[in-house]
């Protein structure tokens, strides 16, 4: 899993350095993409979609830690949501005098036929009309992971 974690956070950090993380682990805009996931028919086996249903009820994990994600700066779900409740008058200000210019939030990867197939939600945001994410399909190519498709994406 490592490997495939270090490989979306070389995807997903951009110009952004450090790489900011939600310590939640987030079914985002996933969970509304998660339909087409599962009728996907064409790509996955019944069994396949199956395993799918249950991770998205019951994900492995809910946390990330510095154990899972060392490339990465961890920062607290409680602290984003402080940042971003009218406690300050402009969330993304105090955001980027205090913490960064941006701040990531990923789901739990699904890996698949023998680790070679992984169902990945992946989100970034950096402003309130700046950010976007997408649950996607990667496929193992050597050692070099490739996007093969997605199931829905969102822009702001």
């Amino acid at each position: 899993m490592r490997d495939f974690v270090s490989f979306a956070i070389r995807n997903e950090r951009g110009a952004y350095t450090p790489f900011i993380l939600e310590d939640s682990v987030s079914a985002g805009h996933g969970s509304e993409f998660l339909a087409g996931c599962l009728n996907d028919t064409a790509t996955f086996t019944p069994d396949e979609r199956q395993q799918i249903r249950a991770w998205a009820s019951h994900p492995p994990f809910r946390v990330w830690t510095t154990e899972l994600v060392p490339d990465a700066r961890l920062i607290q779900k409680d602290t984003i949501v402080s940042i971003f409740s009218n406690r300050h008058r402009d969330g993304w200000a105090y955001f980027y005098s205090h913490v960064g210019q941006s701040f990531n939030t990923f789901g739990c990867p699904l890996f698949l036929r023998n680790y070679t197939w992984c169902i990945f939600y992946a989100g970034s945001h950096c402003g309130w009309l700046c950010g976007g994410g997408r649950l996607a399909l990667y496929k193992k190519d050597g050692d070099n992971w490739v996007f093969v498709k997605d199931w829905g994406s969102w822009v702001s």
